[in-house]
């Protein structure tokens, strides 16, 4: 089977649905193809520059077709369109030009988008109406994530445009066989924004790479642990708590910083944070300040297992992320959010804490301080991950809907 998938933007060596799926579907042995811009993820930001392009390369590259693994990467030319030649909510005027015509050269029995809504799914679908292709859609949009830019909450954001839907949207969910939201609030999104029908919808998590995220398996794994441990100036007895990812205010990682450094105030000095990611200067001089607390730079995805078996528990005090995920099937037990809908991550291998309230995640990170509940929050997690949470299992639920619907 040959099988499309479309993202408006991509970037090599990182850990998102658009590097894993096409990788395990390949590996099942099918043509995989991911068609993309030039664009790499974040490009519109405004500290691209200095916070990304160390790591990513120029926030628009060169167009290219090439080999990854298993996969076919083609990478073409970004579009951006003004919005008077899109429609309806404003969501994204991006998309990959000549589209249309890359996907009659590919000639594909399948084709997914990673967006519900944007031009790059309209152009596709159009495509499939025309020549009868299968066509399946993703939401990765989680409602925290809405309230990043609103405090009112998506179910006041968005009621007044949905009146003012033209025929991109109702194309869409016409040719949708399948929408993939990759949570129940996602779910609930896509129903009552994108007015996806219910019997459409099927909820299915993002995944983890269980070959590159495990627990401690071997002793060159263990002697890795103690010398990013020596290397950061970590004792061996601490107990580590890590985070990473972007270290913006919308992600919360200052609440963890002083959550550590409440713990040193009350005389637990052995407990670290250790920060691996990027941020503004502000953000990251704002993490050193705290007791306690160590940042590290970036780090590629291949290479963030060794630093998840190197600590103790994860924790991510706001937005749902897959890096949570990708700790718990290393061994992690975690501490999220309470205001977050992915709850069965946490259901016996973690703790919930009181959404930006350091007092109440200090509380959290001590009742962690037992080996034994580590330990088994440890075991229930890497089990749950490999059951339910592997792209291995999710491309062969994916591939058997291909096939069937």
């Amino acid at each position: 089977m040959r099988i499309v998938l479309i993202s408006n933007w991509f970037s090599e060596n990182v850990g998102y649905a658009e590097n894993f799926l096409p990788r395990a579907l390949a590996d099942k042995g099918h043509e995989v193809h991911l068609v993309t811009s030039t664009a790499q993820i974040y490009f519109r930001s405004k500290k691209y520059k200095t916070i990304y392009e160390p790591y990513l390369g120029p926030h628009i590259v060169e167009p290219c077709e090439k080999k990854i693994d298993s996969f076919s990467l083609h990478r073409f030319e970004l579009l951006e369109l003004k919005r008077k030649f899109y429609d309806p909510l404003g969501l994204s005027g991006l998309t990959i030009k000549n589209l249309y015509n890359r996907l009659k050269i590919l000639n594909p029995d399948v084709i997914q988008v990673f967006n519900v809504w944007d031009y790059s799914s309209f152009v596709a679908a159009k495509y499939c109406l025309d020549t009868g292709i299968k066509f399946f859609t993703e939401s990765h949009i989680h409602s925290s994530v809405l309230r990043t830019s609103n405090r009112k909450g998506w179910r006041e954001i968005f009621p007044p445009l949905l009146n003012n839907f033209r025929p991109s949207i109702k194309l869409i969910n016409n040719q949708t066989i399948l929408c993939y939201p990759i949570s129940i609030d996602s779910a609930e999104i896509c129903k009552s924004v994108f007015k996806v029908p219910q019997e459409k919808i099927k909820i299915q998590s993002l995944g983890v790479d269980t070959n590159l995220f495990s627990p401690i398996a071997s002793g060159l794994q263990n002697r890795n642990r103690e010398v990013i441990r020596a290397n950061l100036g970590i004792p061996n007895n601490n107990i580590v708590i890590i985070y990473t990812g972007r270290f913006s205010i919308d992600k919360s990682p200052h609440v963890l910083a002083d959550a550590i450094d409440i713990l040193h105030d009350r005389g637990y000095k052995n407990f670290s944070g250790l920060f691996v990611g990027t941020g503004t200067v502000e953000e990251i001089s704002y993490l050193k300040r705290k007791k306690g607390c160590i940042v590290h730079p970036f780090v590629l995805v291949n290479e963030l297992p060794d630093f998840y078996r190197a600590v103790d528990i994860g924790v991510w005090p706001r937005e749902e992320s897959t890096s949570q995920l990708d700790a718990v099937a290393c061994g992690l037990p975690i501490i999220i959010s309470d205001k977050v809908s992915v709850t069965e991550r946490v259901e016996g291998n973690g703790l919930f804490y009181k959404e930006g309230n350091s007092r109440d995640l200090a509380d959290k990170i001590l009742a962690l301080s037992d080996a034994k509940t580590r330990r088994d929050f440890s075991l229930n997690g890497v089990k749950k991950v490999q059951q339910e949470y592997s792209w291995e299992a999710i491309a062969n639920s994916r591939l058997s809907d291909y096939l069937s619907k």
